[in-house]
């Protein structure tokens, strides 16, 4: 006899949708009711998918619309759970939408993310191991200009192809991957001043508890950064949280930040170096391009080790970090 599959629900935090399109955002969620319906058709129960927002109660109505003006399959594969979370930021939306679950399994997926074909079984069949607790998706940049691809060079996510060694060492992707509810609703991730530390300190925990971090190939693509006002204000939120991290799991001292801003500015320009000369025709760059995604890649993280520095010598307040409004693509 079979062992019975377990179950899984999905949660969608609608932080990231502020800064795309509602086109852009139904071409992830129906890619998304493709997925399910996938897996569904061999066996396991419909899911809940749970649409954690920042809003109120009230506004339910209008996003419950546009969702099935954008993606109308999703409804007919799923039970759309809204939850709503006001004023939550990214990690927050995440928590309050884990509350909402009923599945053994919680699958956290991101709103300006786009799965591909098979991403959803690749990501829940390890758990047929019940000593996994934790599996992590491959996310990617996409893009169509000289910006989208000189930030899929730079970024943090490894590239679609040819980026073997670097996919293997991936971090824990808070846009694509899945947990034990039992384990997640336990472990939610941590409240924390910075923009995007919450998912090392969770990766961390695991760590620290033993748990092996299954990395899978069940891919989505990320829509690539955009607009010099995002470049900008993301490279110094990047600084600001690598100072954030190291506080939190090396040390507070002031001198040893500083060393590190420093150390961090070389070992990231090295990368960016390499990254983009290594890969830059991958992408379809042309050769008179490479020198100068080279020069926009350097100065990301010239501004990155500036953010960084500031905050370690305290030229800057800690202070909650949230997207600015004047940011229109993220």
């Amino acid at each position: 006899m079979l062992e019975e599959q377990p179950t899984y629900s999905l949660v969608v935090e609608m932080e990231n949708a502020k800064s795309i399109d509602w086109s852009e955002i139904g071409v992830g969620l129906t890619a998304l009711a493709r997925e399910i319906a996938a897996v569904s058709s061999s066996g396991p129960a419909r899911p809940q998918v749970i649409i954690s927002h920042g809003g109120r109660d009230a506004d339910t109505t209008s996003l419950r619309c546009s969702i099935t003006n954008e993606a109308p399959q999703l409804e007919q594969v799923a039970d759309l759970i809204f939850a709503a979370c006001p004023g939550g930021r990214y990690y927050d939306l995440k928590n309050n939408g884990t509350l909402s679950t009923d599945g053994d399994i919680v699958i956290f997926i991101d709103s300006d993310v786009v799965p591909e074909l098979g991403w959803l079984p690749t990501l829940l069949d390890p758990f047929q191991d019940h000593e996994i607790v934790c599996v992590n998706g491959f996310t990617y940049l996409s893009y169509d200009d000289f910006f989208s691809r000189t930030f899929a060079l730079i970024w943090f996510f490894p590239m679609s192809q040819g980026d073997e060694r670097f996919a293997s060492k991936r971090a824990l992707n808070a846009n694509n991957i899945a947990f034990r509810r039992d384990w997640i609703v336990s472990h939610p991730f941590a409240k924390h001043y910075g923009f995007k530390v919450s998912c090392t300190l969770l990766m961390h925990e695991l760590q620290q508890e033993g748990h092996k971090i299954l990395n899978v190939n069940a891919r989505v693509y990320h829509y690539s950064p955009r607009g010099w006002r995002f470049f900008y204000w993301r490279a110094l939120v990047t600084g600001r949280d690598t100072d954030r991290k190291f506080v939190e799991l090396s040390s507070p001292s002031r001198t040893q930040r500083i060393v590190k801003s420093f150390s961090r500015w070389f070992t990231m320009s090295w990368r960016t170096i390499r990254r983009v000369t290594g890969h830059a025709r991958q992408t379809g760059m042309p050769l008179w391009q490479i020198p100068f995604s080279l020069v926009v890649g350097l100065a990301f993280y010239s501004l990155a080790f500036w953010g960084q520095f500031s905050f370690a010598v305290g030229l800057v307040s800690d202070e909650i970090e949230v997207v600015p409004d004047y940011i229109g693509h993220s």
